[in-house]
């Protein structure tokens, strides 16, 4: 059976340090077997959403390069998209905070943009958040058909709309990817459970990778939860945590063509604090039981008894 993986991630605003960790992950999880690996929401820039924008084609042919070379399904956490799937560019100067999922071929299969964007007032150090400020909401639910299973897309607060992975499941969903980057203040109350939730909700298998630790963006420094998790359609937590020491650039052929096409001088990350930390990748993998999770789909058919002419997802 196909072997999956989240990436757990301490991104900051540095591309090409995030880059090296996402190689290194990628290239551990392919040392061990897997056959997906799912990076979170930011993975590339965190907190500079302009900038990453402006690489959007370049990192967008680094995956592909990415999964080419080590012969993975990459699910590429987000990036700033400037424009629509239609190629029109995005009002106002927003952007699609978007999902990109490619083959081992290099091929970007599918396209999912974020529909419901994150507003709340939370108790931290940044207090009030506004995606819409920055981005414009997606209207479309994905499901891409991959050898490994159906996958439907989500992305971070997403996870708190039940409707959205059901609508999923409908549409042919066997795992669910969620890419996040919770603030460790709703993290800590509601990741295991909404995680948790989706998965007994859709019966598919639920992957949540996680930004974790402290992000440094310009004069501020915001804090996510972590704790990826892998959870079976039954409700179960599975997964083993993995990391490694990072290999030697050169030991890293995509990353370092990247320095071809990164102005490292804009690409430099914020002052640190004397307490900061680099946090290493952190991988969670797991075994998709196909088999198993269609005899607990059989054994309680949530589809056959859904009441569309009461409450019909989104």
């Amino acid at each position: 059976m196909p072997k999956v993986a989240c990436v757990q991630l301490n991104s900051q605003t540095d591309i090409l340090a995030n880059l090296i960790q996402i190689e290194s992950a990628v290239k551990t999880a392919v040392s061990v077997g897997v056959s997906l690996v799912v990076l979170p929401e930011n993975a590339f820039c965190f907190g500079k959403q302009s900038l990453a924008a402006q690489y959007f084609h370049a990192l967008h042919d680094w995956c592909s390069k990415i999964s080419q070379h080590y012969q993975i399904h990459l699910l590429a956490g987000t990036l700033p998209c400037p424009f629509r799937p239609n190629g029109m560019p995005v009002a106002s100067g927003k952007f699609r905070q978007t999902s990109l999922l490619f083959d081992p071929s290099g091929d970007c299969v599918a396209r999912y943009d974020k529909i419901h964007l994150f507003k709340a007032t939370v108790n931290d150090s940044i207090a009030s958040y506004d995606e819409g400020i920055t981005f414009e909401a997606g209207n479309e639910p994905v499901v891409a058909k991959t050898v490994l299973g159906n996958i439907g897309m989500m992305v971070c607060f997403d996870l708190r709309f039940a409707s959205l992975a059901i609508r999923l499941r409908q549409l042919g969903a066997e795992i669910l990817t969620i890419p996040s980057a919770f603030t460790y203040a709703t993290g800590k109350a509601h990741w295991q459970t909404l995680l948790t939730a989706r998965a007994l909700d859709s019966q598919c298998l639920t992957l949540g990778a996680g930004q974790t630790g402290t992000h440094l963006i310009n004069d501020r420094h915001r804090q996510t939860w972590g704790h990826s998790q892998i959870i079976n359609a039954y409700g179960e937590t599975i997964g083993k945590y993995l990391t490694k020491p990072l290999p030697n650039f050169d030991a890293l052929p995509i990353s370092q063509q990247a320095t071809s096409w990164l102005d490292l001088n804009e690409n430099s990350t914020n002052k640190k604090p004397d307490n900061y930390q680099l946090i290493n990748y952190q991988l969670i993998i797991a075994d998709f039981d196909n088999a198993q999770q269609q005899i607990w789909r059989q054994n309680m058919d949530l589809m056959a008894s859904l009441r569309f002419d009461i409450h019909n997802p989104c």
